[in-house]
């Protein structure tokens, strides 16, 4: 197998607050290839008409394990895309509280079940951020919605204080005992894990302490990794003293600091909905990209996906350690430790 099959990464190039633009990038670039390069030149009609194709990437991304390595990815997508694999469960508010149990103080595991599920089940971790409704809501465009309904078990951790907060602790403590729960229940050792914003840090903590060898495949959606590219958020939140303070107000007066780092969209109300903390309860982000080298030796294969949909965590503060993944999976490939090919 290739590597770039095992570590990918995949960028977009938009102001745009809604995701459902980035789904249609997804699917031309990873799911079917050769169909995205003959219209990579063409006009991108609106993002509402794509609101399934960034959940279609991360859906064929981590149904690929079991394939054998002397298939060609493509097959297999272009075979899943053909018999139209993407279907949705709706969840509403009510069904999301039935099945959310309390683990302890202000922590949550929200599941949802797929009765003889053939795959490894998927945790994914609030993404603190934004507002963790985004990842289950709205019609045919949460990603919980799209997993489930595509045959597989998806677990949600969560909370409901984020001042309290502290994503290495979720990472060296919360997620293997989540993972050892979810291990016992559904009886299978293999998991994926999947960070949305703020959600990857805690899991990359989880990969720096080495406490969750079970990991068989993770991908991080706009997670921060790298801050120390030149003007970063975390810089200009420095200089500016905005930590510890409330943006909300701010922001929907269009605040200078806030139109930097968000695309505010007047006619989308969601905007504000999306962004719920607004960068009064950001936690402690680990800002030295060097605490990542354990992940980045990793042999799981892990999918990035950063660009521009905010300027809170780019494609800069990705990429750094994508490349460096990226590179060490080669020089270890020909030094014989493990083989792709």
């Amino acid at each position: 197998m290739e590597i770039s099959k095992i570590v990918s990464i995949v960028h977009f190039n938009t102001t745009e607050t809604d995701g459902e633009f980035i789904f249609q990038q997804l699917y031309y670039r990873f799911v079917n290839q050769n169909e995205g390069n003959k219209l990579k030149n063409k006009k991108l009609k609106s993002y509402r008409t794509y609101s399934k194709l960034i959940l279609k990437r991360i859906y064929n991304f981590i149904l690929d394990l079991k394939m054998k390595l002397t298939k060609k990815l493509s097959i297999l997508f272009y075979l899943i895309i053909f018999l139209g694999c993407t279907r949705y469960v709706v969840i509403t508010e009510q069904k999301f509280v039935s099945q959310t149990a309390n683990l302890g103080p202000n922590v949550f595991l929200t599941t949802f079940s797929y009765e003889n599920s053939s795959h490894p089940p998927i945790l994914l971790i609030d993404p603190v951020f934004i507002n963790k409704k985004a990842l289950y809501l709205g019609s045919k465009s949460g990603l919980i919605g799209v997993l489930n309904g595509n045959g597989f078990s998806v677990w949600l951790l969560h909370f409901e204080d984020y001042k309290s907060v502290n994503l290495r602790e979720v990472g060296e403590n919360l997620i293997p005992e989540v993972i050892a729960k979810i291990q016992k229940v559904t009886g299978k050792k293999e998991i994926f894990l999947g960070g949305v914003s703020l959600g990857g840090q805690a899991i990359l903590n989880s990969l720096k302490a080495k406490k969750v060898p079970d990991v068989s495949k993770a991908f991080f959606l706009g997670t921060g990794m790298d801050y120390k590219y030149n003007d970063s958020f975390l810089e200009r939140m420095k200089a500016e003293k905005r930590f510890g303070t409330d943006l909300s107000a701010s922001c929907k007066n269009k605040d200078n600091f806030c139109k930097r780092f968000i695309s505010l969209d007047e006619d989308d109300p969601t905007t504000l909905f999306v962004y719920q903390n607004l960068f009064n309860y950001l936690p402690t982000l680990e800002e030295n990209p060097k605490a990542w080298e354990s992940f980045e030796m990793s042999s799981f294969p892990t999918l990035f996906i950063g660009g521009r949909i905010d300027n809170v965590s780019p494609t800069e503060s990705i990429y750094p350690v994508y490349q460096r993944k990226k590179e060490k999976r080669i020089l270890g490939s020909r030094k014989g430790q493990r083989s792709f090919n």
